[in-house]
């Protein structure tokens, strides 16, 4: 009997078994990801915004109306809408770590790991000489806190006046015997700070000194201080146990199990960070190891996690010269302007719709299903996708390709198929048979720059024996 069966979209991507035993999810998503209808859906690409050369990574904020970006050098410039840039450089921000950031009503507030800075919209300046060496800032209420680096203390200004510090306004993270490397403030008005072994919760007295006092602590630490962040009102982080894990209250839990074997083999955490990111109406954190080794034998992986969904999907850049992805270059993320940016090396970019490469160059979207099985032999006489088509040009049309891993005996050669010139109605797409098996593995990939908005795919089979 021959009939159409329907192969899941919206499944999740798991990797933490061996492939060839995977029997349901996806074993791979590459920049694309799973949307709300449950169909499928490319990750947009960006296009170079402004040129910085010789600043090396660009870690990039919003200020008021504006877009501030600190260099690797240590220099703060202001970048205009259109891509311009001022030097703001008053005093070079030192340290040599990954910047944070804080708001106060006067001044954006920076540190890396020396001396805090703040900006008043012309020029940077040490905020004050008794503040600590912090690698972290934060504002409540008008008091700026930030920990002193390679310590357990973290230290506060006088209310309402940020560039005052008394030495004596300190607190000391007493939850566990280790450092505070980590420290935020949530839209809650919480302050957490952070060490590998705890996290603690201060929240704000309204009267009396000090002005914080300790509700509950963690018994989860952040091994990796920059992937503390903030999303779905809650706080995340990677624990000493590589696990991404969400901190509500005094509750951790993984959320990294479905990659679990992905995180447990990253062997470098150099630089390793995340970020809240929202692109193309979905919510998502962003968690960067620049400095992990991909499956790919590459330097670099990125990964995304929808929060919402509970899934995961990897985000890749591509080698020409190797052949074979690498690591997405993305530093850090800020919306300005109403529109996405991506701070890389030696240059902004900015999301776009426009096109879905990387900076210009060829980007892969890639789904790779599980080893789907059913009882007995089948023979597959077709495969169709529903699929947006019309993405093309009018003298030219982007592809699509499929091909079959049958019974793990080696994938097949592409089967290769228009996604149409503009103006091309038609959604379905057939690919024809892929012979007979017990077990089947389809690969889609898309390398031409266009968008992929997949509804849907199923395979005609007939059941053998």
């Amino acid at each position: 009997m021959t009939e159409w069966t329907p192969v899941a979209l919206d499944a999740k991507m798991f990797q933490n078994v061996d492939e060839t035993a995977l029997k349901r999810a996806h074993a791979t998503l590459e920049n694309g990801f799973v949307t709300e209808t449950k169909g499928f859906s490319r990750f947009p690409g960006i296009e170079e915004f402004a040129s910085l050369p010789g600043e090396g990574q660009i870690y990039v904020h919003k200020w008021r109306e504006d877009m501030v970006a600190v260099g690797q050098s240590g220099r703060i410039l202001e970048i205009g809408e259109d891509g311009s840039k001022i030097d703001r450089t008053g005093a070079s921000l030192a340290g040599g770590l990954r910047p944070t950031f804080a708001k106060s009503k006067d001044y954006l507030l920076m540190a890396a790991g020396a001396a805090i800075l703040g900006y008043d919209g012309k020029t940077t300046f040490p905020l004050s000489d008794d503040a600590p060496n912090a690698t972290h800032v934060g504002e409540i209420d008008g008091i700026v806190i930030a920990n002193e680096r390679d310590s357990e203390r973290f230290y506060y200004s006088a209310p309402a006046a940020v560039r005052s510090w008394d030495p004596l306004d300190v607190l000391t993270a007493a939850g566990s015997a280790d450092n505070a490397t980590a420290l935020i403030v949530t839209p809650f008005r919480e302050l957490l700070v952070g060490g590998p072994e705890s996290v603690e919760q201060y929240e704000r007295l309204t009267s009396g000194d000090p002005p914080f006092f300790r509700r509950w602590s963690v018994g989860d630490g952040i091994q990796h201080p920059y992937t503390l962040c903030f999303a779905d009102n809650a706080a995340w982080g990677v624990n000493a146990e590589s696990e991404m894990v969400r901190l509500s209250g005094q509750i951790s839990a993984a959320k990294s199990d479905d990659i679990g074997l992905t995180l447990k083999n990253v062997t470098d955490w150099r630089d390793a960070w995340a970020s809240e990111v929202k692109i193309k109406g979905q919510s998502f954190i962003a968690l960067m190891l620049p400095h992990a080794t991909s499956p790919y034998d590459t330097e670099g992986l990125g990964l995304l996690f929808d929060y919402r969904a509970r899934r995961w999907t990897s985000l890749y850049s591509w080698d020409n010269q190797q052949g074979r992805p690498s690591f997405y270059p993305m530093w850090s993320f800020a919306s300005v302007w109403n529109r996405q940016f991506v701070g890389g090396v030696d240059k902004i970019y900015r999301v776009t719709n426009d096109s879905h490469w990387i900076a210009g160059n060829t980007t892969r979207l890639l789904l790779r299903t599980a080893h789907l099985s059913d009882e007995g032999e089948r023979r597959i006489d077709n495969l169709r996708l529903r699929i947006k088509r019309g993405v093309g040009s009018n003298t030219a049309a982007p592809s699509i390709r499929v091909r079959c891993n049958r019974d793990n005996n080696g994938f097949t050669p592409w089967a290769q198929k228009s996604l149409g010139k503009a103006g091309d109605r038609s959604m379905f797409v057939e690919f024809g048979g892929f012979g007979c098996a017990t077990s089947w593995q389809f690969e889609i990939d898309v390398t031409d720059d266009c968008p992929v908005e997949i509804a849907g795919l199923d395979v005609q089979q007939t059941r053998l024996g």
